[in-house]
């Protein structure tokens, strides 16, 4: 019954995630160029980028693609084995609904949208979007409850 509960959370997780994602680029492409939030901090910048993080890979779409396919069909491979855990099913939920929106952009037009701007101590730091964010925050969600597995994993076989 968990594992079915955990199945019902992840696709609709997903599903809303990827539709925000999907609204905001489409709101941010059809109405925003440039906002400035808070004075040489934060800004909504309207910006195609048709590489990967940090610009890597710029212009290598094919290969992105690849990459997005690659990394689709290990999330949900790890999420369907995961669906006992409902800490990782949401972290894997994150993450899918996360490059799920990017690939898309990506397959549909060649170049993903972004538009969070960040200055810090005089850095500007790359543009991202909302997909970015579901991307680490699931991968870091899953990446500390492996590590607390595993600490769990260590103290059981002390107390042995």
């Amino acid at each position: 019954m968990k594992k079915k509960s955990n199945i019902v959370l992840s696709v609709i997780l997903v599903i809303v995630l990827l539709g925000i994602d999907l609204l905001l680029k489409y709101l941010v492409s059809t109405y925003l160029t440039t906002v400035n939030i808070i004075d040489n901090f934060f800004s909504l910048t309207y910006v195609l980028n048709d590489g990967a993080a940090f610009s890597l890979f710029a212009s290598r779409i094919y290969l992105l693609i690849l990459i997005a396919i690659i990394c689709l069909f290990f999330i949900i491979y790890e999420l369907k084995n995961n669906l006992d855990d409902r800490v990782l099913s949401i972290g894997y939920s994150l993450a899918l609904a996360g490059l799920l929106g990017n690939f898309l952009d990506r397959l549909i037009d060649g170049y993903i949208i972004d538009y969070l701007s960040f200055k810090i101590l005089g850095y500007n730091y790359p543009i991202f979007n909302f997909a970015d964010i579901l991307i680490v925050v699931g991968i870091v969600i899953v990446i500390i409850k492996e590590i607390l597995k595993e600490r769990g994993k260590k103290n059981e076989v002390r107390s042995k």
